[in-house]
């Protein structure tokens, strides 16, 4: 008997190892703000409202290369991690990025546009932090292969336009258009 809880506990210290490491190492993380863009409103924050600016994002991809998707991610300092009711929130979390706007090269996006708040939230003089960013998945479309951030460059002022290159050679395009 002794040997069994040995060998039970020799296997689930390093898998309950494993769990926090991989609860802890979020995909939000693994966002380098300096290989993507900065993006925000060009409506001033007033500090009582929080209007916001839409703004349409046009993508182009290669029909070459590897997968290749374009993200638009808001920093919360904040969050509702477990059963956001608006009123009760079981479990808060702190400071990560999390997804407002997605375009992938396998499927078009939900919606052409997004909509950059100009305040990060009611009665707040602080603007918030909008990060546009590159990925490619290296193989083949629909394997479950680790998504790796490429570093944009500005190609163009008028419209405002970025691409990356995947290590492929597929290229993506993607045009900030404001009204």
């Amino acid at each position: 008997m002794a040997r069994f809880s040995a060998r039970i506990s020799a296997f689930l210290i390093p898998a309950l190892g494993a769990v926090v490491f991989a609860r802890s190492h979020s995909p939000e993380s693994l966002l380098d703000a300096v290989k993507g863009v900065r993006v925000a409103s060009r409506l001033t924050c007033d500090g009582s409202t929080n209007p916001a600016e839409d703004v349409g994002l046009l993508t182009t991809f290669s029909p070459a290369g590897w997968e290749r998707s374009f993200h638009l991610d808001e920093f919360e300092s904040r969050y509702c991690r477990h059963v956001d009711l608006y009123f009760l929130c079981i479990k808060h979390g702190y400071d990560h990025w999390k997804e407002a706007w997605v375009s992938d090269s396998y499927k078009p996006p939900v919606a052409p546009r997004a909509w950059l708040n100009s305040c990060s939230a009611w009665e707040s003089k602080e603007a918030p932090q909008y990060i546009l960013s590159g990925w490619y998945k290296e193989g083949e479309p629909g394997r479950k292969l680790p998504w790796k951030q490429a570093l944009l460059k500005q190609v163009s002022s008028d419209p405002v336009a970025y691409e990356f290159t995947d290590p492929n050679g597929g290229t993506a395009r993607i045009e900030i258009r404001r009204k």
